[in-house]
């Protein structure tokens, strides 16, 4: 097998923001693999948050070529040996991973869901991010927003009960909310029961640090909403740490290093007993596409940032009003935009 990389940078609609920064321009990574003159595609869409960067990913995905071997086939290896060699970049692991995904699909003729087994079987409606600076921004995208039937709003900076309140009233979406870390235990403790009464959230993301498994515990304790954590977990080992401390678990592949993982993770997640929601960085069509076919198997999808960007580099899954229909095509049957 022979695999490539070059660098493509995503242009946003509109700055995205989040309570540690905001985007206006992002880079990926996109992996092309070659067997007997059949190509896959991957995509590694890398967080500075996660330790990861774009030329980690570049190397990881051209290191790949000593690993591979000539066995599309041979996956779980794959995945095994990439993860010793560059336990840094997961985004540039997945980007590879998925690219074998996708040219195992086109080998057997058959799109990446039905290879797994998840034919007939409708995935989530998918959430659009409302992640803008000011609430004049988000009142500007209203004709957008009310495209969508489920909203997840950034919360953790800003006037966040003035964009609550516009959203409520200005769209008839269902609200969730994700404060990516930004809020400590006792306001979060505050917000979470206020924000709940009044705007009816059906669940709350990340709002607390990372590693504070005390102050979960304590919202627990203090709340009766549903919190789901993302940046506390990019690992099997990191699902059953926190299996009793929370509802739920947000897996990417672009911080577990691929699909392999995301199914472990999903197993262990079911197993404990938790939610599972599958959500995204700032993606092209490759990476939201190849997070969509495994999306039957969860409760909440976030798979959205290919609609956040202007120059999307490849078509894929097809969102319409929040509804994912997946291509029909062999593997994960994204395409080069022309």
């Amino acid at each position: 097998m022979r695999i490539q990389a070059r660098v493509y940078e995503l242009e946003l609609e509109v700055p995205f923001a989040i309570a540690r920064g905001t985007t206006a321009k992002h880079a990926i990574a996109i992996a092309e693999i070659e067997w007997n003159g059949v190509k896959g595609y991957g995509e590694a869409s890398p967080s500075a948050y996660y330790g990861d960067s774009v030329e980690k990913a570049i190397e990881a995905i051209e290191g790949a070529s000593e690993i591979l071997g000539d066995d599309p086939f041979a996956i779980e290896r794959i995945d095994r040996d990439l993860r010793q060699a560059f336990p840094e970049s997961p985004s540039g692991r997945g980007a590879v991973e998925v690219a074998l995904y996708d040219l195992v699909g086109k080998i057997m003729r058959q799109p990446l869901y039905r290879i797994l087994g998840l034919a007939g079987i409708d995935p989530p409606m998918s959430s659009y991010t409302v992640g803008v600076e000011d609430v004049a921004t988000a009142e500007r995208l209203i004709g957008k927003l009310n495209q969508f039937p489920i909203l997840k709003v950034k919360l953790g900076f800003g006037d966040e009960l003035g964009l609550l309140e516009l959203v409520s009233k200005r769209t008839r979406a269902r609200l969730r909310a994700d404060a990516n870390e930004g809020w400590q235990v006792g306001e979060a403790i505050e917000k979470i029961n206020a924000y709940s009464k009044r705007f009816g959230i059906e669940f709350f993301e990340q709002p607390l640090p990372k590693t504070d498994l005390e102050g979960y515990r304590e919202l627990r304790r203090a709340t009766e909403a549903t919190i789901i954590v993302d940046e506390s977990v990019t690992s099997c080992q990191d699902v059953i740490r926190w299996a009793q401390i929370v509802d739920g678990i947000n897996i990417k592949l672009m911080k577990s290093g691929g699909i392999v993982e995301a199914l472990r993770m999903i197993t262990a997640a079911r197993a404990s007993g938790l939610r599972v929601m599958l959500g995204c960085m700032v993606e092209s069509s490759i990476g939201i596409t190849a997070a969509a076919h495994i999306a039957p198997l969860v409760d909440f999808c976030d798979l959205d940032g290919n609609l956040l960007i202007t120059n999307d580099p490849f078509h894929g899954v097809k969102a319409s009003r929040g509804r994912l229909t997946l291509p029909s095509a062999p593997g994960l049957g994204v395409e080069p935009v022309a």
